[in-house]
């Protein structure tokens, strides 16, 4: 997300699936994003992770920066719910564009 302040546009929190690897050492590593109408997104790469603010209503979540797609992604997972999520990106003036 480029411009997170970009004029006329807001975030969505989306809660998702995921395929997780747990190591050892605890480290978790995010697979696919399993979609809510049954798609299955694998996650090429993760490229970094740490806590981090989302734009959404959320306490510190841990956010990993991925390649999904050719495209850089961010998923954000909430510690004390246990859940994951993503942030989607949609124009204020539309509201077609909300799933609310």
């Amino acid at each position: 997300m480029k411009n997170p302040q970009a004029k006329g546009m807001g975030y969505e929190k989306r809660y998702v699936g995921m395929n997780v690897r747990f190591e050892e050492s605890g480290k978790m590593t995010p697979l696919t994003v399993l979609w809510e109408d049954g798609r299955e997104i694998p996650v090429d790469r993760v490229l970094s992770f740490g806590r981090a603010p989302s734009h959404v209503g959320s306490v510190m979540p841990v956010r990993y920066v991925c390649m999904i797609g050719g495209r850089e992604r961010e998923l954000y997972f909430e510690s004390v719910c246990r859940r994951w999520f993503v942030e989607i990106k949609y124009r204020e003036d539309d509201p077609a564009q909300r799933s609310e």
